[in-house]
């Protein structure tokens, strides 16, 4: 095995936890909560106990991670899933080796956004799984939604259990009478065919959306998923996630490693834990993950962090190294509206530095007129101080001159019409917008607001390549 496959193997299995297309290593903080989900599950599927739970959190807390790592160990125990190597041109495959000892119906609030679909999904889902008479039927809403609960409360305990995910639970809370909700859990208070429904939501008064009839039916299970408030979890989970493990190389094996040198893979994966490990111990990089935890304690902040990093591994680089994070650490601090105005124009910026000294006066409404003014005053006070020609008179300077500034840069003293339409390209670029939906008149008098704080327009002159010294002191100054 070649380091250049063993990097792409790496790279494979670290994006993939990275996108959360798999499953973390471990749940750093979500134990109590996983076995409480996973124990409503497993007496759904074990006894027919009938149930309903909500998972309520911010979002990047693990609320879908910690669903799919309970199915995936229910799928281990109670039977295995056949459907990634299910060939659907191969009719004579046997629809109990597909099968499951349970069915999972995942639903999503952003996806079925009424009833109606959320219903027809489901109807689908269960034929995928084996209950066919449900999707050859072809009735009306009116029609399925009766013959739906006719066939879950005609079954019992010895059914096949079903297990329901609502991913953003609050939309469908939202739902017309949500009469959905309602069935659901009118289905799981009853003792019939056994099912589980579990919302997975980030509103925390998801509870409060339901109506009194859905209310009183729902079992009042809830548990809370946060942000890891412990920085030596956080450090955990970051670690946990770019750390190589054994079953990243098996879930290879049969597939891309057959017949290849298993020890020289494992001593690969051993020398890029240790990399991995004495990268979290410099501490610039420790400085880096420490930012993001006090600013916002969100993991996938670090695994944004990690993107571009992870993406250059290479045969030539085969370890990630602190400096590729404090780069991507500066790119992901870097502000998208000072990028935005760094190909802008000498007279753009001349009238947002006019801007951010108005705005410093605390004048927060103005117009192109004001704007225009206190640019006009300056290149005026800067012809009699003298600072940007040897004799103002001799330079002939009036309305349309040109000027030669200490560092070999002209600067014009544009009519109004041009500056004008330089000042339109700032409200094309949102970059100013007006003080008012409803202001009318000349254009000129529109009162305007300003987009940007101090701060960014004076990031924006230090980057500006062609920004005159006599321009950069005028931003510099306050009022």
């Amino acid at each position: 095995m070649s380091v250049e496959d063993l990097v792409s193997l790496a790279k494979t299995a670290i994006s993939a936890r990275l996108a959360e297309r798999s499953l973390p290593v471990a749940l750093v903080g979500l134990e109590e909560q996983y076995k409480k989900v996973l124990g409503l599950m497993r007496r759904t599927i074990e006894t027919g106990e009938s149930n309903s739970c909500l998972i309520l959190g911010p979002r990047g807390t693990g609320k879908t991670m910690l669903v799919r790592q309970a199915l995936k160990d229910l799928e281990r125990q109670f039977g295995i899933s056949y459907q990634d190597e299910y060939d659907e041109e191969e009719d004579d495959m046997d629809v109990d080796v597909v099968r499951k000892d349970f069915m999972v119906v995942h639903l999503n609030g952003l996806v079925q956004t009424d009833d109606r679909m959320a219903l027809k999904e489901i109807m689908r889902q269960l034929s995928r799984e084996g209950e066919s008479e449900l999707g050859e039927s072809n009735t009306s809403f009116s029609d399925s939604l009766p013959s739906l609960l006719t066939f879950l409360k005609a079954g019992t305990k010895a059914q096949y259990p079903i297990i329901f995910i609502l991913d953003e639970f609050d939309l469908f809370a939202q739902h017309t009478k949500q009469s959905l909700l309602y069935n659901l859990f009118d289905v799981a208070q009853s003792a019939e065919w056994p099912i589980a429904v579990i919302g997975v939501t980030c509103r925390m008064d998801a509870l409060e959306l339901l109506e009194k009839r859905v209310k009183s039916r729902f079992s009042h299970r809830h548990y809370y998923t946060f942000p890891p408030g412990d920085y030596h979890d956080y450090i955990d989970i970051c670690k946990n996630t770019l750390l190589l493990t054994p079953a990243d190389l098996e879930i290879q094996t049969d597939v891309m490693m057959v017949g290849t040198d298993h020890r020289t893979a494992v001593a690969f994966m051993k020398e890029f834990n240790e990399r991995i490990k004495t990268l979290f111990e410099d501490g610039g990089f420790s400085k880096v993950v420490q930012r993001i935890f006090d600013l916002m304690k969100d993991v996938r902040a670090f695994y944004r962090l990690c993107f571009g990093p992870v993406a250059e591994l290479s045969k030539e680089s085969p370890y990630l190294r602190a400096s590729q994070f404090y780069e991507s650490g500066l790119q992901q601090r870097v502000d998208n509206k000072t990028e935005l105005l760094k190909g802008t124009s000498l007279l753009e910026l001349s009238l947002l530095i006019a801007i951010k000294h108005l705005v410093e006066r605390e004048v927060i409404s103005f117009n192109f007129e004001m704007v225009y003014d206190e640019y006009k005053d300056f290149m005026d006070m800067a012809v009699v101080r003298g600072t940007m020609a040897s004799s103002a008179s001799s330079l002939g300077m009036g309305s349309g001159g040109s000027i030669a500034s200490s560092d070999g840069v002209s600067l014009r003293l544009y009519k109004k019409a041009v500056a004008l339409k330089a000042f339109e390209h700032l409200v094309e670029a949102e970059l100013l917008r007006p003080a008012d939906s409803y202001s009318k008149g000349p254009k000129e008098y529109r009162m305007m607001r300003v987009m940007l704080d101090a701060s960014q327009i004076s990031d924006v002159v230090l980057k500006h390549r062609d920004c005159p010294t006599i321009v950069a002191r005028w931003a510099a100054r306050r009022g």
